[in-house]
């Protein structure tokens, strides 16, 4: 069963979009989220850009380093967000300066959990209220990709209502109903025919205190992270060019493609 979706993913169950600006770009020669598009935009603006389509909280973790976007944003506001730091006695978490790009994700939906607690004033708020919250999801979208947040978002969407319009045959109704008891994806990450995407990808604020507990025990891995509570989607194939760019050839081939599309 876990090769479906399982969660009706609506318009009001995104809580905020969080774009990851902060990677080293070693191999690219120059910070990623500052590289020019055909149109001019810089490729932080061309995610800003998306994300302000979907109406919700954009987050921007750039690891300090104050990438300014040009894009107008009278109706959202833009949130600059640090990186979560680990706060452990545990020396292997201690002597770790950065909890890598799951530092990022955490410190997104704190914010966004924040947010909501400032909106709806947090001691006035309900058990029903916080489970109804940590239901909401938070769209990662990394800046060494050209799969926008928008696109990410109709994409999964429609993957959702494609699986719940396919009727359940009477014998796996039973092991239906008994898989989406126990497993309940919390994470919904793209993938090609080679590899997965975890940070193009649909995270439940639930997640928020494991991830929390996960990287103060001084763990940093990505993959064992969502590994138990995933689901991967596999992406469009005209994607596959547009995500992972490391190099300057690898930028300019998606951007070739960005222009044709």
């Amino acid at each position: 069963m876990k090769a479906a979706l399982r969660h009706n993913l609506e318009a009001q169950s995104l809580a905020g979009v969080v774009i990851l600006a902060g990677g080293l770009s070693t191999r690219m020669g120059s910070p990623k989220a500052l590289l020019k598009l055909p149109s001019g935009e810089t490729l932080l603006d061309y995610h800003v850009r998306s994300a302000k389509q979907l109406g919700v909280t954009i987050l921007i973790a750039d690891n300090g380093q104050g990438f300014a976007t040009q894009v107008e944003t009278a109706n959202r506001c833009i949130n600059y967000i640090d990186d979560y730091q680990p706060h452990s006695s545990n020396p292997e978490a201690a002597n770790k300066h950065s909890a890598g790009p799951l530092g990022a994700i955490l410190a997104g939906m704190q914010q966004l959990l924040v947010n909501n607690d400032s909106d709806n004033g947090k001691d006035n708020c309900s058990e029903a209220k916080s489970s109804e919250v940590g239901s909401k999801w938070m769209l990662v979208v990394s800046c060494d990709s050209l799969v926008n947040a928008s696109d990410i978002w109709h994409y999964l969407k429609a993957q959702s209502s494609a699986t719940q319009s396919v009727p359940i045959p009477d014998s796996l109704i039973a092991t239906a109903i008994t898989d989406e008891e126990i497993v309940q994806p919390q994470m919904y990450g793209l993938v090609d025919n080679e590899r997965d995407y975890p940070l193009l990808a649909l995270y439940q604020l639930s997640l928020a205190e494991p991830l929390k507990a996960y990287l103060d025990s001084g763990e940093r891995r990505v993959m064992c992270f969502i590994s138990p509570i995933s689901q991967s989607i596999a992406m469009p194939r005209t994607w596959y060019t547009l995500c992972n760019l490391n190099t300057p050839e690898q930028f300019q081939t998606a951007c070739q493609q960005l222009t044709i599309k």
